[in-house]
């Protein structure tokens, strides 16, 4: 049982590792070449909505744990 735990331990970490990583290049191509990366698909203004929607000490929160993510 602790070796299926360990497995998915794993795969939901590099999962996590690779989403991360995607968020941050296309955040990095929509600065570069300013414009939405795929159809309409503008990264930067949905971060920023989702982050505005959170209000007061729930949006701090989920910019720490944001930053905590990105700098693993």
């Amino acid at each position: 049982m602790d070796n299926v735990f360990k497995y998915f331990n794993g795969f939901f970490k590099g999962l996590t590792g690779l989403l991360m990583t995607i968020l941050g290049l296309a955040v990095a191509a929509q600065i570069l070449f300013n414009a939405p990366i795929y159809d309409g698909m503008d990264v930067i203004s949905n971060v920023k909505n989702i982050i505005n929607g959170l209000n007061g000490f729930t949006g701090l929160v989920t910019l720490l744990i944001l930053y905590s993510f990105l700098t693993k």
